[in-house]
């Protein structure tokens, strides 16, 4: 019963977690502004394709990850026609290097189509090293700009 306990505390504290970073993002957009719920829709997407990598690394299930590659193209591709038209993200942090996040974040979905190829063709080992690099990424990038 206790273990039962602990991992339903451990769903809610992540689920609340979760809340709370979407809510902060989402504060960070002005009334008016759209482009930071765009940004934020985005993220959740490209969580759930890490969660869905991750369950198909660890379960030897690469048909696991296909399901989640749509909705993550097309809220980029939301965000990019937002970018276009002069649109841009609130950082949280360094707001003056946004070319710097712009090429982060560009790198970062040219690994992330190199990730997707890997799917496809059903390399495991190739699927790991790049969710290790893209995750990395991830990181380098909060640190500079979100925290």
């Amino acid at each position: 019963m206790n273990t039962k306990r602990s991992i339903s505390i451990i769903i809610v504290v992540g689920f609340l977690g979760t809340c709370l970073i979407g809510t902060s993002a989402m504060s960070q957009t002005k009334p008016g502004e759209g482009m930071n719920l765009l940004f934020r829709r985005e993220m959740w997407c490209l969580e759930e394709a890490f969660e869905a990598t991750i369950d198909g690394i660890i379960f030897d299930t690469m048909e696991l990850i296909n399901p989640t590659i749509p909705p993550l193209h097309k809220a980029r591709e939301k965000v990019e026609n937002a970018m276009h038209a002069g649109e841009k993200i609130i950082l949280p942090k360094n707001q003056d290097k946004y070319k710097e996040f712009i090429k982060l974040e560009d790198k970062f979905y040219k690994d992330f189509e190199a990730l997707v190829k890997s799917v496809e063709k059903g390399h495991k080992e190739v699927v790991k090293d790049q969710t290790c690099k893209l995750l990395d990424a991830c990181v380098i990038c909060h640190e500079r700009f979100r925290k």
